[in-house]
């Protein structure tokens, strides 16, 4: 009888890296002399008084270049060694790293350095090569005091228009009596007053103009420091310059030279002049965008943010400012130009798909976009899509459901708030945007129904910062009619009153908000974070309303409707959090991902409707898992509504958990293993579906578990993902049962036909 390959995976894999091993001898193919350089150790030698510090330790041990050979498991140089017997050499392989190509003396003086510029101004680093007869490393040592910290900080020079402000900006001042003196502080000190001068119109002050004066000789380790301009700057570098002239040219090109191009029409625009060579925008609207004002200084922070904010319009392909001394009566101004260059406005596109779906149903989709960038020559963003699909089923014994598809949506999103009062203009480096839009969308199944549904919404989307993000609908409604039916699918209606509430026609009509914030855009870090969370609510007010003016108490049995229909009623949080741990040297990620929600229906409705719950499997959920078919709860489909693909299985609670380890193998290939959990349950019991309920005792004991290992083609721009899952956990297998760890078989074809699923998908699960 064969031995189940997990059985015999740990014997194989001892066997594998005992040969590896033992065949590893990378030292047998160096030169005569030649050493292979093993890497370094870094010794501190801490005076009494010396603080630990991590930062710097870390900060001395990257000087210490280059790094030696990687090991693989920190067991054996693999890839050295596939360098060296020519296998794969230039793509997997690489180069011996030796003890010649390390320059030890260079690397201490780059220790030395950085240590005096950290206030160690009394310290040594010395050097000592451990050389073996194949093999050497070096040992760094360095001899660290106490370090200087700064005594007092003074401002030199008498009292002038730049000496002044100079001084005022010092109540931000990040040199502080006692802090470290440190170099990096101190450049970072002179940009942050050069920016604080910039926003008092010293236009020409650039940060070299500024010089440090160290002095050591105070006594007790204190360096003090005073700060003043150089001599001989640029005069203009001392005078605080103010906006004479500013001038816009929209549908500006480079072939068009500076302001004397004829063909642009000239008007004055609150001060400036416009001047307008395509006539494509309202000058009063771009104007709203550009903080740069007559008789007010120059400001950096209003140069970016007129910049940020021309380009977040969207219809500007490039945005430039350039400014001009225009010195009038000894008063230094100056004027600005803005130029700018437009997108093509107008575009059109049509996009033909071929989708397979994983519950064997495909077919082509036809998608056709058009887009006015510019539809009110105010930059309202309209976009209007048509598209129309057909899907057969293909294997898996499945008849009967044949279907096509077809939908129209418009969207029209403003580049301002639209309120019924006045707001100023939001002084942000983001365009506050209003979008309003209306679908209608028909799905026939032939054998089983017919359905119509109409969605359409308005709200505003706003940012906060870079990475904070608010999305608000005030007015959001769906409304769902089932229009035909067959007897067939009245069958199934009749034996699942549940399935037979899901499809019942109801409006959804209520606000919900979502918040996002997402720090990936901060490249410096090597932690990401990305949270979103959202509140939908549902028939509240109206339900108030009606309550109200019918004294007439609602139920689901006998609910209130609106236009003849009633409406769902409920409330729904939910919450995405992610959190990416990045290696030193990008090539590594560790990505988990935590996902909750709970719905709630009650007044109106007795449950969730069907396009409001939860569901759980798939490419981007438990990998293990088709789409939809998992829970709620311990619940399995019957093997008689299994075979009926369109009926997924959803919830009112959601609780999802997952963790992905991203590597690179070769080029664009990427590899990745990871574990995804979770399940939904409902908040009422449903005797249709025993289990389903979620219960504090149970729920843990009915969480799904799966596992696998996918391959990515990463082009950046683009990314090809196929993923292999396979269960570790199933709740819907009686109790003791549910671990089928024991199970697994790679080796069995009807185990691997029964538990492996195969995700393709494009882009990143999350």
């Amino acid at each position: 009888m064969r031995e189940p390959l997990t059985r015999a995976f740990p014997a194989v894999l001892a066997a594998f890296l005992a040969v590896m091993a033992a065949g590893c001898s990378n030292t047998a193919y160096l030169a005569q002399g030649e050493k292979l350089y093993t890497g370094a150790h870094l010794t501190l030698e801490k005076k009494p008084g010396t603080p630990d510090d991590d930062v710097l330790e870390d900060q001395l041990e990257q000087l210490m270049l280059p790094e030696p050979n990687g090991t693989f498991l920190g067991l054996f140089h693999l890839k050295l060694w596939l360098y060296n017997i020519g296998l794969f050499g230039k793509s997997l392989g690489e180069p011996p790293v030796l003890l010649s190509s390390v320059a030890p003396a260079r690397v201490a003086r780059r220790m030395y350095s950085l240590l005096q510029n950290k206030g160690y101004f009394q310290t040594e680093v010395s050097y000592t090569i451990q050389a073996e007869e194949k093999t050497a490393e070096i040992l760094y040592t360095a001899e660290l005091l106490p370090p200087y910290r700064i005594g007092s900080v003074t401002v030199k020079g008498e009292s002038s228009p730049l000496a002044d402000s100079l001084r005022a900006t010092m109540r931000e001042t990040l040199l502080h009596p006692g802090d470290p003196y440190d170099l990096d502080t101190l450049a970072q000190e002179r940009s942050r007053i050069d920016a604080a001068l910039k926003e008092r119109g010293f236009f020409h002050f650039a940060p070299e103009f500024l010089l440090f004066e160290a002095d050591s000789s105070a006594g007790d380790r204190n360096v003090d420091i005073a700060l003043t301009v150089k001599k001989g700057i640029p005069p203009q570098a001392t005078r605080i310059y103010t906006f004479g002239g500013l001038t816009v040219l929209s549908g500006y090109s480079l072939r068009r030279d500076s302001l004397a191009v004829p063909g642009g029409d000239t008007v004055d625009v609150d001060g400036a002049s416009y001047v307008d060579f395509d006539k494509k925008f309202e000058p009063a609207f771009i104007m709203r965008s550009i903080f740069l004002k007559r008789g007010q200084p120059y400001s950096r922070t209003n140069h970016d943010l007129t910049l940020n904010r021309l380009m977040n319009l969207g219809v500007f392909k490039f945005v430039n400012i350039r400014y001009d001394d225009a010195d009038s009566a000894g008063l230094p101004l100056l004027d600005a130009h803005i130029y700018l260059t437009p997108v093509l406005l107008k575009t059109i596109r049509f996009e033909l798909q071929g989708v397979s779906k994983s519950n064997n149903l495909a077919g082509p989709v036809l998608t056709s976009t058009f887009r006015n960038r510019n539809l009110l020559r105010g930059a309202e963003l309209f976009t209007l899509s048509l598209d129309g699909g057909f899907e057969t089923p293909f294997g898996g014994g499945q008849s009967g459901l044949n279907s096509y598809q077809a939908g129209i949506e418009a969207e029209l999103t403003l580049p301002h708030f639209v309120t019924p009062f006045t707001l100023e203009n939001v002084f942000s480096r983001f365009v506050p945007k209003t979008h309003m839009d209306l679908g209608f969308h028909l799905l026939n199944r032939l054998q089983y129904f017919q359905m119509l549904s109409v969605d359409a919404s308005f709200g505003y989307t706003w940012k906060e910062t870079t990475s904070k993000e608010h999305i608000f609908n005030p007015i959001a409604f769906t409304l769902v009619h089932l229009a035909k039916t067959t007897p067939q699918f009245e069958a199934l209606l009749n034996a699942n009153p549940f399935l037979r509430r899901s499809y019942e026609e109801q409006f959804i009509l209520g606000p919900n908000y979502t918040f996002v914030y997402n720090d990936q855009l901060e490249t410096d870090r090597k932690n990401h974070l990305y949270f979103k969370g959202g509140i939908d609510l549902s028939g509240n007010l109206l339900h108030l309303a009606q309550s109200l003016l019918t004294r007439r108490r609602a139920s689901p049995e006998d609910p209130y409707k609106i236009f003849g229909a009633p409406y769902s009623q409920y409330a729904r949080i939910d919450i995405d959090l992610r959190h990416y741990t990045i290696s030193g040297d990008q090539s590594t990620t560790l990505a988990t991902r935590l996902i909750a929600g709970v719905g709630f229906a009650f007044g109106n409705s007795s449950i969730m409707p069907y396009v409001k719950q939860f569901t759980v499997g798939g490419s981007n959920s438990v990998r293990a898992f088709d789409p939809r078919s998992l829970g709620p709860g311990s619940y399995r489909t019957p093997d008689s509504l299994a075979a009926n693909s369109f009926v997924d299985q959803a919830g009112d609670i959601k609780l999802e958990a997952n963790m992905e380890y991203r590597f690179p193998l070769v080029s664009i290939l990427r590899g990745a293993l990871f574990v995804d959990a979770g399940n939904i349950w409902l908040v009422r019991d449903d005797p249709a579906r025993p289990g389903a309920k979620f219960r504090g005792s149970t729920f843990l004991d009915q969480i799904a578990v799966g596992t696998g290992f996918g391959i990515r083609f990463d082009l950046s721009f683009f990314v090809l993902r196929l993923d292999l899952a396979f269960p570790l956990r199933v709740p819907s297998l009686p109790e003791g049962e549910r671990w089928v760890i024991k199970q697994i078989d790679f080796g069995d074809p009807r185990w691997r036909k029964d538990n492996l699923v195969l995700n393709i998908a494009i882009g990143y699960p999350y």
